[in-house]
């Protein structure tokens, strides 16, 4: 049998004890919350793994689904901008993130504080490592935000709170410009011009990462080489190459290394499926249980790792995995969303959508996400249509300023 060369592909954090409490910031990006924010330093034990079994399970759902054929996601993206969102939602709508989230019943402050301790304590900015996460809430300046909402998210998330008007096309620019400086220009767009003259808000979150790897890929070594895809597609990789004792773990069905950063604080674990198995197969296998037992089964071996220099983008509409995964009232006529603005306007999401980098080289790896959720007032708006055009119909093509039809016709037969 060929042997296929896909590997699944994880950046982890260590996570370390004794981080003291945030004495808080204000700048944007900081991890560090507001001095407002009250919270346990290991509180963030409450939602680390519910985040990393999201993750797992959002993985498993999308798989095969996204643009191109590498679903690269960000779990920790994506669980806190639902955790911004979790603040305004009430009766089942809630019940269901919180299902999502893996916190059932779970109040909002808890949720809060959790978040909080989980920014604190991610928080590394040293020579070799670079994390920055940023969150904002971007207002229709028609509306207005219930104190409590906005007061939760700027604490507890160090969400930038901004008004902005719809109609005006320079918000959208306003909009990803904040995204580019977020994720250092990695994702340059999450709103589209013009913006849905529905949208009451939108929340976003964004991560970037830069690390150097502890122990670096060989200069010089670097060597044109073939890399097989599933389905035994070829393609023409540069092949990086380290010696090094690091620590290893193989199994009947996986080999798998632990490449640190910097000082070992955080690392990117690699997974590689036997010739005789699968990434579907890992990915079944995949859950919070086996990812902390295989965790715990790295030893330090002496070993040689030939490793694909690449950059990659990814994004995906989380629509349809979201409801899946047992969200599906947020979306609909049954939204409950009664504490985000004031008045009693019906709100409901209509949109979540995730970009994703990735950059691994000699020297480490660039990483950057952003996550975005768009919530309309779905009282003044319309429910969407679908129109597919699979029967005899009729075209024509006009000048719009004139009204003149320059072309029209029927077409019915496309054999």
């Amino acid at each position: 049998m060929k042997r296929s060369t896909v590997f699944a592909v994880s950046l982890a954090v260590i996570i370390l004890a004794g981080c003291g409490q945030t004495q808080g910031s204000t700048d944007p990006g900081s991890l560090q919350p507001s001095k407002n924010a009250e919270f346990e330093e290991d509180d963030y034990l409450e939602i680390v793994d519910a985040s990393n079994l999201m993750g797992m399970n959002l993985l498993s759902e999308i798989s095969g689904k996204g643009e191109g054929d590498n679903p690269f996601i960000s779990p920790v993206s994506l669980y806190m901008a639902l955790s911004m969102l979790y603040n305004g939602a009430e009766g089942d709508t809630k019940d269901e993130i919180a299902e999502v989230l893996g916190v059932k019943g779970i109040e909002a402050g808890n949720l809060n504080q959790a978040n909080a301790s989980l920014m604190s304590i991610l928080a590394s900015d040293t020579e070799k490592i670079e994390l920055r996460i940023g969150n904002s809430i971007w207002l229709n300046d028609s509306y207005q935000f219930q104190e409590q909402f906005t007061a939760s998210n700027r604490d507890y998330f160090n969400a930038e709170i901004e008004e902005i008007d719809i109609s005006d096309k320079a918000s959208a620019v306003e909009i990803n410009e904040w995204v580019q400086d977020a994720t250092n220009n990695k994702i340059k767009k999450m709103a589209e011009e013009p913006l849905d003259s529905n949208i009451v808000a939108i929340l976003l979150n964004a991560v970037y990462f830069k690390g150097d790897w502890q122990y670096k890929f060989e200069a010089g070594t670097t060597k044109e080489s073939t890399f097989m895809g599933e389905g035994d597609k070829k393609s023409t990789v540069q092949m990086m190459r380290l010696e090094e004792r690091i620590p290893y773990l193989e199994t009947d069905s996986f080999q798998a290394v632990s490449l640190p950063y910097g000082d070992g604080e955080m690392d990117m674990k690699l997974f590689l499926p036997r010739s005789s198995s699968s990434l579907k197969e890992f990915r079944d296998a995949l859950n919070t249980e086996n990812w902390k037992r295989w965790n715990g089964e790295f030893s330090s071996r002496q070993g040689k790792v030939l490793m694909p220099k690449f950059e990659m983008e990814y994004e995906i509409i989380l629509n349809d995995a979201m409801k899946e995964l047992g969200m599906p009232s947020s979306f609909n006529e049954n939204a409950d969303f009664p504490h985000i603005v004031e008045g009693d306007s019906e709100l409901a999401v209509t949109s979540i959508a995730q970009k994703t980098y990735l950059d691994i080289n000699e020297e480490g790896t660039e990483a950057a996400a952003a996550t975005s959720i768009s919530v309309v007032d779905s009282g003044d708006a319309e429910p969407p249509f679908t129109m597919k055009i699979e029967r005899p119909f009729f075209l024509a093509i006009t000048d719009v300023e004139s009204g003149a039809i320059l072309f029209m016709g029927e077409i019915k037969d496309l054999q």
